[in-house]
């Protein structure tokens, strides 16, 4: 089985400070100085990648996994980090255009660079990008395929050769189901949300191999129609109540008589 995880590096936003956010005439912030990493959706599909591989290989099996961005060349470290986890290909399609908010474009390029490169059996990829957060390239992309999706996916077990145990979060639990490849599968809030660091010894043998690159140019992106107009700092301030007493008994009792009282009495 061979399982394609597409992801996202991205800078790291939480760090810049309000003076940092200075926005371009082409709607652009400079985030050259920040560190770059993963989408936390991706990196836990990263790693569900690698725990099924190992499962899979407990039954005498063989999958297959790669991995696939659309970045430039500020990507290169996590390249390396994946070729060294085992991942081949890695791949970068490098694309000249902004695809910022661009869900349909990017669904485009991921479902053609799928075709184009088969077989492929199982496209992985976070529910949602740091970026927009729109939650739609999955859907997108399994629609492009006409393949079926299942999103929220917490694990993924190996069945055989074509077929997969699928848990996944919905509404009133969790639903765990055996479904056949192809398949597009989103990863939402997964118990192995940390990428594996690789071993020394596995970045000096495979973490200097060469990297696949792509050009956008190559590949049809669609017009979704969308056009950026303004970025502004959402302000994100929360307020906060100081609880006076001498003992934390004293504050238990303040903190009832104040909130909760009232609140139980509503129930």
């Amino acid at each position: 089985m061979n399982i394609l995880v597409c992801f996202t590096v991205m800078p790291e936003l939480e760090l810049m400070l309000d003076d940092d956010w200075v926005v371009d005439k082409n709607l652009h912030i400079d985030v050259g100085f920040l560190k770059q990493s993963l989408n936390c959706f991706d990196e836990s599909a990263l790693e569900l990648a690698l725990r099924f591989s190992e499962a899979a290989q407990n039954l005498h099996l063989s999958p297959k996994l790669s991995a696939l961005t659309i970045a430039g060349p500020e990507a290169t470290a996590m390249l390396k980090t994946l070729s060294a986890l085992r991942f081949d290909p890695v791949v970068r399609i490098d694309s000249e255009k902004d695809l910022r908010f661009q869900s349909m474009s990017i669904a485009a390029i991921l479902s053609q660079y799928v075709v184009d490169h088969p077989p492929q059996d199982v496209v992985l990829t976070g529910i949602q990008s740091g970026i927009g957060e729109n939650a739609k390239t999955p859907l997108l992309v399994a629609e492009m395929l006409e393949w079926p999706c299942i999103t929220q996916v917490i694990e993924i077990e190996p069945v055989d050769e074509t077929e997969l145990t699928v848990t996944c979060q919905v509404d009133n639990g969790l639903l765990q189901q055996t479904i056949q490849a192809p398949c597009v599968l989103a990863v939402g809030n997964a118990a192995y949300s940390y990428l594996r660091v690789p071993t020394l010894k596995d970045r000096i043998q495979f973490g200097k191999k060469a990297h696949e690159i792509l050009y956008g140019g190559d590949f049809d992106a669609l017009e979704e129609g969308v056009e950026l107009m303004d970025l502004n700092l959402a302000k994100q301030e929360r307020s906060g109540t100081l609880i006076e007493g001498a003992t934390p008994k004293e504050k238990a009792a303040t903190l009832y008589a104040s909130c909760l009282k009232e609140r139980l009495k509503k129930l």
